[in-house]
């Protein structure tokens, strides 16, 4: 917790299994939301890959809402979201251009 408090941007990172991003990251963010010391996480920004290769339509849309339910709850600002791994590239060019 006392990283996350010093970074301004937090990136999550998952790879995709069974349409939707692995059961340890769910169990981290599952645990995290219940932490009084995850308040730290307010008003930081949010970066969320889901690695995935030519995602279905349905696998972004759950991924898409996992990514914005822990922004909400955790009143953070979500950035991107990124599913697949072509957008990735992009995302992280952006990301780069903003810190220079």
């Amino acid at each position: 917790m006392n990283e996350l408090k010093d970074a301004d941007i937090l990136v999550i990172g998952s790879p995709v299994y069974w349409y939707t991003v692995g059961g340890i990251l769910k169990t981290f963010i599952d645990r995290l939301y219940l932490l009084a010391e995850a308040e730290i996480l307010k008003g930081k920004e949010l970066y969320f890959f889901a690695q995935g290769s030519r995602p279905d339509e349905g696998t972004v849309k759950t991924i898409t809402h996992l990514a914005e339910r822990v922004a909400t709850l955790m009143e953070m600002n979500l950035r991107s979201v990124v599913v697949d791994s072509n957008d990735g590239n992009k995302i992280l060019r952006e990301m780069s251009i903003e810190n220079n």
